[in-house]
């Protein structure tokens, strides 16, 4: 004991000797036109003490004695290596313009800080000045088409509908594939909690949580790609880590006081319409039937005339007995299913003899007043200007040892859909500083509310489109509405009624009118969410820092959705509320030793442990049959039922990373971590995991000094990083079910018994993960180029597996199957042209190809997920040996040269009796290309996206052909042939001839057999529905200008930048069906589901055009 009280004094003394035995050095860091650089980085060499520099290009920092040099380091620039010797004053260090521009530091897993050409594996690192004021609310939108390896795709164009994001490709079969959010430090949950599991069939845009991130608040993102990457954060970084700094979150370099001000102002609409016919009308088999949902009917008078001159028809342009010409009976008064309808409520629209009295056909009925028979253009009349409003205020202020920041920012967003919108509104408050003793300490914290509103969205194949509906979509019918429905009055004209006074729905048909739908129905949400962190650093001896941080991220989400009594989907309306909340509380504590061991070698080690504890919690509460209009509480419904839900997991982890330097040019890192995680079986839940990777700037070692190639890095790294299971997957679980009453009233409790068999030998996911690359800088950087290729295996997925039904289960969760991503990353950054006169043109281009492969689907080599009974047996299929998520329904037969085979009595296709796999949803490549000129303060950037290839099911291609809505469907008077041989329909054959050869289609059948009939449409194989959705797009383009210094020097105003943005103002799909002009960058359902390559008819995406304003003070 006495031994150890000695050892531990001798220790302190020593620690308290180094930390009195060092001077002060102050001084100032500019470049080459004795300009200030702002927050360079000034770090004594092979010590973790180190500043950075405020507004003025100044630091101040406390140097060791024993250590004469100091390490500066400023992106874009080379780093500086400054020699003390006895100096004790103020010092200047002139930064020189880097031909590499890799001496960057960036913040990596955990918060770590690390130089770039270190690395050895690929980060992208984004700006704030790269996603803020693009014309877009949503941060992860703002990342699209912006970095090699990462896609991005919208839900649709509703305000806050869900955004997906995955990097590498899809690591999981049936779980999280979407990578972890970290803001500030702490892990910020990105789900998107779709009530029940019925997000998209409810009616409903929901939200992800990362929506509740403000672009205009971000300071600097950081993209983790890979295992070797994102090992530190352990399990939960299996799909890659996007970090986020906020403003109030970094580190500020500022003295004195700062304000910044921005606002944008955008407008939107809808990015593309149909082309859609307007020859002929509702009906079949060209003629006219009020009753009907198809445009199979006859033609419009205007066109009666040119018809029958070219083909002989011998149409009329009286189109119903009793009816002027060019008229036709009023449809909600007269329809080919029931008629009187609306009689009390609508007198107005039966034509009055006389006295004031209704007409009185031979059928007893009374006769419905004429209308215009023409076509409206009611669609287009239908989607508003949209707007976009973002207001953000920043405050900083600080000293030599201290900096405070705050933020508050709100957005508005006015979506094109009548009563559809989202707001939020975010304060945030941050700071740092150093205290005498010299610990030091920083933090924030962050309120952000959320609201989100919006009327029944739900995606047209849930909506009701193909009568299979549960709620009524303002989608089931708005684009596919018969051509001659005058929903808004044209020309003076009264609009048709949408509701009767007391509020119903009224409609030509027992569906729910739009307009009804927006009026009455309405989603709701309502997120109240608290994040923040603290960090206490304290460097014990010159190489050697404790670190502890911690924070909590909490929110509560507070749904509710109205159906209001009256409509046809639901008649008597429900209310349900759905109230959310999710908390979760992260400490990670680490070791930091940073020592030189000689001239040549320098290492870094690093030991910490993380303890995280989630809790999640949800009551969900449905009201039937509203009692009173205008009473839309569930408790205010005839009948409730309710479900509520609690899960809490915990993990704790040890980790280390070590990374050993040799003449500042060759690097090697180790990094291994060990969780212990609550949601796996004791006996299984420990696993450890890690990985190596190495840093060679093989221009440095070789001493190379030429103009061709100023800056060579290569780099390798092999890592493995474990993933835990959801919770309570280990056990079989039990519902309690309502109480049953029996005869004598007697009320018995009840319980049953799941349908999933949990697993009691349940093991962590595992994924292995190589990476091979390089980074190279020609003609003193006029052109850099960073090369990735990963191969990346996830393998013993937790997932499920079908049971015979005679077990008494359905399935079993198992340890089962592997995916493979394997694929290529490439960023080109050229500037070709950078004049003494200040011109320069700047262009990086990103290239991802990535080839995700089921290696093994489990016990029967296929899992099948994601149903669209509205188009029979449609789904998504993750298949052995095939690419990952196949699109898998109907199919034609087929010879095995391809030709379609013909039922020759009926001249449509053969359908094969079985599915099969008739799409395949992954892009053969992605690439963006972003352009940046700037001159004399002007600057104009254009980001242009291409993705090639990937097949998709068109859900709304195909009910507008199926309607007869497309233009391509309007030379219906030929007679069609559908192109392919003759087949038997028993045998799914081709009938060959007596020379043996196979016999071509001749039977002629009519447009309306073709596009409507189990033709070549889609009522016939799912196959015609699916499309390869190439398309090219421009996602961004900005015209900003700077304000020179000179015009602001005499007012208090310090910068000052005006622009206008546009976002996805054009694409081009060429491989459509002409005149769809749908685009098809859309989710199948919600961000949070792993299904692709299906669209369902959901909000169309928008195109957006703004003005935004910047100033600092």
């Amino acid at each position: 004991m006495k031994r150890l009280s000695l050892f531990l004094a001798m220790l302190f003394l020593t620690a308290w000797t180094t930390l009195l035995a060092q001077r002060n050095i102050s001084g100032k860091v500019i470049d080459e036109a004795g300009e200030p650089l702002i927050g360079a980085s000034v770090q004594v060499k092979g010590l973790t003490v180190g500043t950075v520099t405020d507004v003025d290009g100044a630091f101040a920092i406390e140097v060791p004695t024993g250590h004469d040099v100091l390490v500066v380091t400023y992106t874009g620039y080379a780093t500086k290596e400054a020699n003390l010797g006895s100096n004790v004053g103020e010092i200047t260090i002139t930064m020189v313009e880097s031909a590499e521009q890799l001496s960057e530091i960036l913040v990596t897993a955990i918060g770590i800080q690390r130089e770039k050409k270190a690395l050895g594996y690929s980060v992208t690192d984004l700006s704030g000045d790269q996603l803020a004021q693009r014309s877009e609310p949503d941060a992860i939108r703002a990342i699209a088409g912006k970095t090699p390896g990462v896609q991005v795709t919208g839900g649709g164009g509703a305000p806050g509908q869900s955004t997906k994001i995955n990097i590498r490709g899809n690591s999981s079969l049936t779980g999280n594939t979407q990578p972890l959010f970290v803001v500030d430090g702490i892990p910020f949950d990105n789900s998107v909690n779709s009530p029940n599991n019925f997000g998209a069939d409810k009616g409903s845009s929901y939200s992800n949580r990362a929506f509740d991130i403000d672009p205009n608040n971000i300071q600097s993102m950081t993209i983790l790609k890979g295992a070797a990457a994102a090992a530190l954060y352990g399990s939960r970084a299996t799909n890659g880590v996007v970090v986020i700094t906020t403003k109030t979150g970094g580190k500020n370099a500022r003295k004195g006081l700062e304000v910044s001000y921005s606002s944008s102002y955008s407008t939107e609409k809808i990015s593309g319409l149909p082309d859609y016919q307007n020859v002929y009308s509702q009906g079949s088999n060209q003629n006219y039937n009020g009753g009907f949902i198809g445009n199979w009917g006859a033609p419009f008078p205007t066109e009666v005339d040119r018809l029958n001159a070219t083909y002989g028809t011998n149409y009329s342009k009286v189109i119903e007995p009793g009816y002027p010409e060019g008229t036709i009976a009023h449809p909600l008064a007269s329809t080919g299913y029931s008629r009187p309808r609306f009689t009390a409520f609508f007198p107005e629209l039966w034509e009055k003899d006389g006295s004031g009295n209704p007409i009185i056909l031979a059928d007893g009925l009374p006769k419905a007043i004429a209308v215009p028979f023409r076509p409206y253009d009611f669609v287009e009349k239908f989607f508003e200007q949209g707007t976009v409003l973002e207001n953000s205020l920043t405050i900083n202020a600080g000293g030599k040892e201290s900096s405070l920041s705050a933020t508050v920012s709100r957005m508005d967003n006015d979506g094109i859909v009548p009563n559809s919108k989202a707001n939020r509104t975010s304060l945030s408050f941050g700071g740092n500083g150093k205290l005498a003793n010299g610990l030091v300490l920083s933090g924030n914290v962050t309120y952000v509310n959320t609201g989100q509103a919006n009327p029944p969205l739900a995606a047209s194949v849930f909506g009701g489109n193909n009568g299979t509906a549960s709620d009524g979509s303002i989608y089931t019918r708005l684009f596919f509405l018969p051509r001659n429905f005058d929903l808004f009055g044209e020309n003076g004209v009264a609009p048709y009624p949408f509701e009767t006074p007391f509020g119903d729905n009224v409609f030509y048909r027992a569906l729910d009118n739009p307009l009804w739908l927006v009026k009455y129905n309405k989603y709701s949400s309502d997120v109240n969410r608290a994040f923040g962190n603290l960090t206490l650093s304290y460097d014990v001896t010159p190489w050697l820092n404790l670190t502890a941080k911690g924070g909590m991220n909490t929110y509560g989400d507070a749904r509710k959705s109205i159906e209001a009594p009256g409509g046809v989907a639901d008649p008597t309306g429900e209310v349900w509320t759905d109230d959310i909340h999710n908390t979760e509380i992260d400490f990670n504590y680490l070791a930091t030793v940073n020592r030189q061991i000689s001239k040549d070698i320098d290492f870094k080690i690093i030991g910490g442990v993380n303890l995280n504890q989630r809790s999640y919690s949800e009551r969900f509460v449905d009201g039937r049959g509203v009692i009173a209009k205008g009473l839309y509480n569930t408790d205010k419904t005839i009948s409730q039922s309710s479900y509520e839900e609690t899960s809490l997991r915990r993990f704790y982890s040890a980790y280390g990373d070590a990374t050993i330097g040799y003449k500042n040019y060759l690097y090697l890192g180790l990094v291994a971590r060990n969780d212990w995680s609550s949601t796996l079986p004791k006996k299984n839940q420990s696993f450890l995991y890690g990985g190596a990777n190495m840093s060679l700037i093989f221009t440095d070692m070789l001493k190379m000094n030429s103009n061709i190639l100023g800056y060579g890095k290569i780099r390798a790294a092999y890592t493995s990083v474990g993933n835990e299971a959801s919770p309570y997957r280990t056990r079989t679980t039990y519902s309690i079910n309502q109480p049953f009453v029996n005869i004598g009233g007697t009320s018995v409790n009840r319980a049953s018994l799941g349908n999933t068999l949990g697993n009691a030998d349940l093991r962590h996911e595992l994924t292995h993960e190589v990476e091979l690359g390089t980074d190279l800088r020609f003609f003193n950087n006029k052109i850099g180029v960073e090369f990735t290729w990963f191969k990346r295996n996830s393998s013993d997925q937790i997932t499920t597996a079908e049971l015979p039904r005679s077990t008494g289960f359905v399935q079993a969760i198992v340890n089962a199957g592997e995916i493979e991503n394997k694929g290529i990353e490439l960023g080109v950054d050229l500037t070709p042209i950078k004049t003494k006169s200040g011109f320069e043109w700047n262009t990086f281009v990103n290239f991802t190809r990535i080839r995700s492969l089921v290696v093994d689907a489990g016990p029967t080599g296929q899992i099948t997920f994601g149903s669209f009974p509205a188009y029979g047996t449609l789904q998504n299929i993750h298949r052995t040996g095939y690419p990952y998520a196949q699109i898998f329904g109907a199919k034609n037969a087929r010879t095995p040269e391809g030709d379609l085979l013909i039922d020759k009595d009926l001249g449509t296709t053969i359908v094969l009796p079985t599915n099969e796999i008739v799409g395949d949803p992954n892009p053969d490549f992605m690439m963006g290309i972003n352009n940046s000129f700037s001159f004399k303060g002007f600057t104009l950037r254009a980001l242009i996206d291409w993705r090639q290839g990937g097949d998709m099911f068109l859900t709304t291609a195909g009910s507008l052909t199926l309607r007869g809505q497309l233009k391509v469907t309007e030379d219906r008077e030929p007679l069609r042939i559908i192109p392919g041989v003759y087949g038997d329909p028993s045998t799914y054959e081709a009938i060959k001839g007596d020379d043996g050869k196979y016999i071509r289609n001749t039977t002629p059948i009519t447009s309306f057999d073709f596009f409507f009939s189990n033709g070549f449409g889609p009522y016939g194989a799912d196959e015609t529905n699916v499309y390869d959705i190439t398309n090219i797009r421009l996602r961004e383009v900005s015209l900003g200008y700077d304000l020179p210094k000179k015009l602001l020097k005499k007012t208090p105003i310090g910068s000052a930048r005006i622009s206008i943005s546009g976002r996805n103002l054009w694409w081009y799909a060429p491989n459509l069906i002409e005149g769809i002009n749908s685009d098809p960058e859309v989710l199948a359902e919600n961000a949070d589901t792993n299904l692709q390559g299906i669209e369902t008819g959901t909000t169309p995406t928008t195109k957006r055009f703004g003005v935004n304003l910047n100033v600092t003070f």
